[in-house]
């Protein structure tokens, strides 16, 4: 996989320069939401990203594996640690045309979270469904 580059022309991979399809991107979740700036930042980028897509530049995916399904869970309560919560933030997301939501069916069961446990619908891909979206990603931007 390149690294996916950006200008006022929209986006493309490799330095190319040739306009086409839209590159597929996929922001993969992988940290806890909390106790680091991981899913923080990985946040910001779904945003920055959205405006991307918005230009048909990039489609974006976002996919929650290991303690990244933490991000989305519900019930978050971070007021101790002077922070607000971000599972608030990902079900605006549609809101920035990033809509596809995948978590990894494994990781919810390890951590003894369902469906019902999420702030956003997501599709469930078991590991070979997971490892079909990486590699069909011109760029996959861990968190």
């Amino acid at each position: 996989m390149e690294a996916v580059e950006f200008s006022e022309h929209g986006g493309h991979v490799g330095g190319t320069g040739a306009a086409g399809p839209p590159k597929k991107v996929l922001v993969l979740m992988r940290k806890a939401p909390y106790g680091s700036l991981y899913n923080w930042e990985g946040l910001q980028v779904l945003l920055i990203m959205g405006a991307y897509k918005m230009q048909g530049a990039v489609d974006v995916a976002v996919a929650f594996v290991d303690d990244g399904v933490f991000a989305i869970t519900q019930g978050q309560d971070s007021t101790l640690l002077g922070v607000k919560p971000t599972a608030k933030t990902y079900p605006a997301l549609p809101d920035f045309e990033i809509d596809r939501f995948y978590v990894d069916e494994q990781s919810l069961a390890d951590r003894n979270l369902t469906l019902d446990d999420l702030v956003i619908k997501v599709e469930v891909l078991d590991a070979a469904g997971m490892a079909r979206l990486l590699g069909e990603q011109d760029a996959v931007l861990p968190f």
